[in-house]
């Protein structure tokens, strides 16, 4: 069930996670990410980078929407629409190897091979849950995780530890629904930190998602650690201006 992490760059040397689980569902995700706002996605990006199958879960409302204009987003010094903040961070999340769906999670229950989520009648199959949405969040009672009111506000916030493990095995919360502050930029960290947090649980010998030059490590007299990956110049090249060029493409896209 976990993506081999490949490159068609003959300089690129990747120490991937290969994992493999119990389970027998040839059909179930390693990872469900629930909510596609910046926490889920960029949960989304280092889950499916680390070589987890993982599908991310939009129920189409985000915080981020509620904004009228994002200021304080590193990397956008004169500000982003939050619209177009959103759209990026739902490409990384396809470009990373997510699998993005719409739909409300309309319940769960825990199997012996991790959960099932039934999304607008379908049921997705994941050996692991991480949510992040704060609109969405119904689900989570009925897969036995504890939640909270939150004060002062209306709704229900999920207590974890401070790596982000609910007291439920398995399901993991990131973002505005365990009461992180909700700025854009904090959310997509938490999502990030929790992301790692799962997945230093199922492959322990996980490093860092890294990209490094080649020849890094050798100078070190160590071998490439697992999740880091080493290319060479021309591919540094190569992905330098497929970047540019996707950047522009989205910004183009944006003022037409």
């Amino acid at each position: 069930m976990t993506n081999s992490d490949t490159t068609d760059a003959d300089t690129t040397t990747r120490a991937t996670t290969d994992r493999t689980t119990d389970s027998a569902r040839t059909d179930a995700f390693d990872v469900a990410v629930v909510g596609a706002g910046p926490a889920g996605c960029a949960a989304g990006v280092f889950c499916a980078r680390a070589g987890l199958e993982t599908v991310v879960l939009s129920n189409g409302r985000s915080t981020l929407t509620k904004c009228a204009y994002v200021e304080n987003y590193l990397g956008f010094p004169a500000g982003i629409e939050p619209r177009t903040l959103l759209d990026l961070a739902r490409e990384h999340a396809r470009e990373a190897g997510c699998e993005l769906r719409a739909g409300t999670v309309d319940t769960g229950r825990r199997t012996d091979d991790g959960f099932d989520l039934v999304v607008d009648g379908e049921s997705i199959p994941a050996d692991f849950v991480l949510a992040t949405s704060w609109a969405d969040s119904d689900y989570l009672q009925d897969l036995g995780v504890s939640t909270e009111p939150e004060e002062p506000g209306p709704v229900d916030v999920v207590p974890t530890d401070a790596d982000g493990r609910t007291d439920v095995g398995g399901v993991y919360a990131a973002g505005r629904i365990t009461s992180t502050h909700h700025q854009a930029l904090v959310a997509a960290g938490d999502g990030a930190r929790v992301a790692l947090t799962l997945i230093n649980d199922v492959v322990p010998d996980f490093y860092n998602d890294w990209v490094v030059p080649e020849g890094y490590y050798e100078q070190y007299d160590r071998e490439v650690p697992v999740g880091v990956e080493a290319i060479g110049h021309e591919e540094r090249r190569r992905r330098a201006e497929r970047g540019r060029e996707r950047l522009r493409e989205v910004l183009d896209r944006d003022r037409s």
